[in-house]
């Protein structure tokens, strides 16, 4: 019977190239878009850090965004493949440098080993050995040539870069959505404002309508129409409400926040302002963003990589060098005296001749995923122009809607102030006062929506040319 430990790393018969192929597609992985991402917006720098009493925190529109990239888990993860794919650079990079092992191994001896010998008297055995056996060793194995060390070690450190390049494309898509749900909101903040509006006007004309019924000089007609009209302004405040309690637990959500956290929003809608050229954009967008830059990375991580594959059928050269001290004693602890030592050094050549194609698939398989890449650049380069342009032409309807709707408001309260003075003097009827109001409500309406509109519209367009 024997116990035995061995430490050692079994290299020199390990299969030349193994592991990074795996490496490779690994990080060929890593730097493959989940989705396309949605870029960011640029707004004033309030980058001071949110004040917080108790369960209440007070956010400004850039410390949501701040807040957001920290904690959103979309942002996390892809920090987290930026870190796997920097393991995966050193992973593929060892292989150029020399491979060191250890190994320590021990025997006991229960029964010893015996010779047997022919003589005279017969057969004879001789018991050979001690009761201990101890050996230790040191391997060493250096790459002196290989072909595809280089480009897949190429294909390695792209796929760092284009990793580093995601987590910029995620912090895009978060600082997007963080950005959105604050003017979302906003935007049922400004709602629910314009239905409680509403619904006090009708209760002012409610009680206005009753002091006539009362005085003898309104219809109960007039009274009943009143009341209708003020008791169905009451759902699109409910739903308002929810509506609004839904955009600020989104918000939450996307920040990271526990949803039983108070958040007070301090700004408001961003104000229209002029813009530069399209063309301008176009070319930010060509430099900028984050998702198209990881997609050229990775068309040139292809190109290594299949130059990788092509050089894996190339020989191979390593120096194989190793130590060894053995000792055979009868005492647990052998003295200096016992121990016998060797080494070895060599040259270990390998050339593939055969393997079923396998390398020739592979080959094929690195060819096909290079031009997949390439179409896919070409498809993103597309459709970054066409986000471009349509964020732009959004951004300026919705300066014209804001216009338009500016104006509108101030018309709509005017005619209502006109018949609210005719229906009290007695010179129109109802109907004519709720239509007033009506038109008052969705002006109100169409102005807040055209602001949310702006602000998401400004939002999409920096984000759509990659700038934060």
């Amino acid at each position: 019977m024997s116990g035995r430990w061995n430490g050692a790393a079994e290299r020199r018969g390990r299969p030349r190239l193994a592991g990074r192929p795996a490496a490779l597609l690994a990080a060929l992985t890593l730097v493959t878009p989940a989705g396309a991402l949605r870029a960011q917006q640029a707004l004033p720098d309030t980058t001071a850090p949110p004040a917080t009493r108790g369960d209440t925190i007070t956010l400004g529109v850039q410390q949501a965004v701040d807040m957001a990239m920290d904690r959103n888990e979309q942002v996390l993860m892809a920090r987290a493949s930026a870190a796997e794919a920097a393991g995966i650079v050193k992973q593929v990079g060892a292989d150029a440098y020399p491979q060191i092992s250890a190994d320590f191994s021990y025997t006991r001896n229960i029964q010893k080993p015996v010779i047997f010998f022919n003589g005279a008297n017969g057969v004879q055995q001789i018991t050979i050995g001690n009761d201990n056996q101890y050996s230790f060793g040191l391997t060493l194995s250096q790459t002196l040539l290989d072909f595809s060390l280089g480009p897949a070690r190429s294909a390695a450190r792209l796929s760092k870069v284009a990793s580093a390049d995601l987590v910029q494309a995620a912090r895009t898509s978060v600082a997007l959505a963080a950005r959105t749900s604050y003017y979302d909101v906003l935007l049922g903040r400004a709602l629910v404002d314009v239905q409680q509006k509403a619904l006090e006007q009708a209760r002012r004309r409610l009680a206005q309508v009753k002091d006539f019924y009362d005085a003898g000089t309104g219809s109960e007609f007039d009274l009943l129409t009143a009341q209708v009209e003020a008791d169905n302004l009451r759902p699109p405040l409910i739903e308002a409400r929810n509506r609004y309690a839904l955009s600020r637990n989104q918000l939450k959500r996307t920040l990271g926040l526990p949803l039983d956290k108070t958040v007070v929003l301090t700004d408001s809608f961003p104000t229209p302002s002029d813009s530069a050229s399209l063309q301008h954009y176009m070319q930010v967008a060509e430099r900028a963003r984050p998702d198209l830059n990881a997609q050229r990375v990775r068309v040139r991580l292809q190109e290594d990589n299949l130059t990788a594959q092509k050089r894996s059928s190339l020989p191979v050269l390593k120096l194989i060098a190793g130590l060894t001290r053995q000792a055979s004693s009868s005492e647990l602890l052998p003295p200096g005296q016992d121990f016998a030592q060797s080494a070895t050094a060599g040259l270990d050549f390998s050339v593939p001749l055969f393997d079923g194609r396998k390398r020739s698939g592979e080959v094929q398989q690195a060819a096909a995923q290079k031009e997949r890449e390439q179409f896919h650049l070409r498809q993103l380069e597309e459709n970054v122009r066409l986000q471009v342009q349509q964020a732009y032409q959004d951004l300026d309807a919705a300066r014209q809607r804001i216009e338009a709707s500016q104006a509108n408001v101030h018309r709509a309260e005017r005619a209502l102030q006109i018949a609210e003075t005719r229906f009290k003097n007695g010179l129109s009827t109802q109907v004519e006062l709720n239509n007033a109001e009506l038109a008052v409500t969705q002006a109100r309406t169409n102005r807040a929506q055209a602001l949310h509109d702006y602000g998401v519209a400004r939002a999409n367009l920096l984000a759509a040319v990659g700038e934060r």
